[in-house]
């Protein structure tokens, strides 16, 4: 049987992460590539040593994992049959790709998405922040940098409502561990029929509103799409009890950042803690993108976490990815839908 040959573009791996440094082993290209061999012995894959190389390889590949598309990778991949993308949602592999969706599906190339590689690790930074205000680590960490001993009391997540808006794969993830707290769990999706077990009561769309009334911490992990933008906002903050927890690991563009420094400000909102920040201004690039700006009113802030888009940034991320191409590419050769295949704008590419 004829092997596939996958070709790991040049700049697949996160180096947003390594800056002015080798990125190390376990966040490499070369370990994805190692991993995907492993999983999938009828893959001949190979790995791109810079953009050059990428055009070079392009003609061979049947399947190219990447983190954005640029043209000329596109144009010279002639046998290309399959695109992996990096992400977990396709907004900003579009935004920085010189391709569109439309492009894709003349040529019949499919592209597959990384959803759920980073669930786990996400999961994790979001108990993080949960144990950070209910313990109340901030404080504790701006008094370590002052050299200020002053006891505080705390809350305790046991007994407390944590709602997730979205239940997908980083949300049941995260309702699991709160269920290991003691935590009561609810959730919002679209599609109610998929149960989860570790969330107590599942809410439509229709739901959000008592979701929202009805938690001391909120977990916002929906993709960006039409009705989204902006979900968070002056209306739905004051739906809240006052001095809840908001927690954003979705786009930034799901948050109206004004309305939400005017809750923290009036105390409806108790913390706000995210990874992802705003639209950039102008031009969406690996340096601005989910990138807090430089004049936003949250800086600083004692109730407020701001982590800089890394939350994804784990050791086994891309052995996660690698057994994802692995699941999609064994569907493929039995003639079953790819279990990541993107739908983009209602329509599969």
């Amino acid at each position: 049987m004829q092997r596939s040959k996958v070709v790991i573009a040049d700049d697949f791996e996160d180096r947003r992460f390594f800056v002015g440094q080798p990125v190390p082993y376990e966040h490499s290209g070369a370990k994805f590539g190692d991993c995907l061999a492993r999983f999938s012995s009828d893959l001949d894959v190979v790995l791109a040593a810079d953009r050059a190389d990428t055009v070079r390889l392009a003609p061979t590949a049947d399947i190219m994992v990447v983190d954005k598309m640029h043209k000329e990778v596109f144009d010279a991949a002639v046998n290309l049959k399959w695109v992996h993308i990096a992400s977990s949602g396709a907004d900003h592999f579009f935004k920085r790709s010189t391709v569109n969706a439309d492009d894709f599906r003349r040529r019949g190339i499919a592209i597959t998405t990384s959803k759920g590689a980073g669930s786990v690790v996400i999961a994790e930074q979001v108990l993080c922040y949960m144990l950070m205000f209910s313990r109340n680590m901030i404080q504790c960490v701006r008094q370590h940098l002052v050299g200020q001993w002053r006891r505080y009391p705390g809350l305790e997540l046991c007994g407390m409502t944590l709602g997730l808006i979205g239940v997908g794969a980083i949300g049941g993830r995260v309702a699991h561990l709160a269920k290991a707290f003691g935590m009561t769990v609810l959730g919002c999706r679209q599609d109610v029929s998929k149960a989860d077990p570790n969330v107590d009561k599942m809410y439509g769309a229709d739901g959000f509103a008592e979701v929202m009334r009805a938690s001391d911490f909120v977990l916002l992990a929906i993709p960006i799409k039409q009705g989204t933008s902006h979900i968070i906002n002056d209306k739905t903050l004051a739906l809240l009890k006052p001095g809840s927890f908001l927690m954003n690991v979705a786009r930034g563009e799901c948050i109206d950042e004004s309305a939400v420094v005017r809750a923290l400000g009036t105390g409806q909102l108790g913390g706000y803690a995210s990874d992802n920040h705003g639209f950039p201004k102008g031009q969406v690039t690996d340096e601005n993108m989910e990138r807090l700006e430089a004049d936003s009113k949250l800086w600083g802030m004692p109730n407020v976490i701001i982590t800089p888009n890394c939350s994804v940034a784990g050791p086994r991320r891309y052995e996660y990815m690698a057994k994802i191409v692995s699941d999609n590419h064994n569907a493929m050769k039995a003639g079953r839908p790819m279990p990541t295949r993107l739908m983009w704008e209602g329509a599969p590419v």
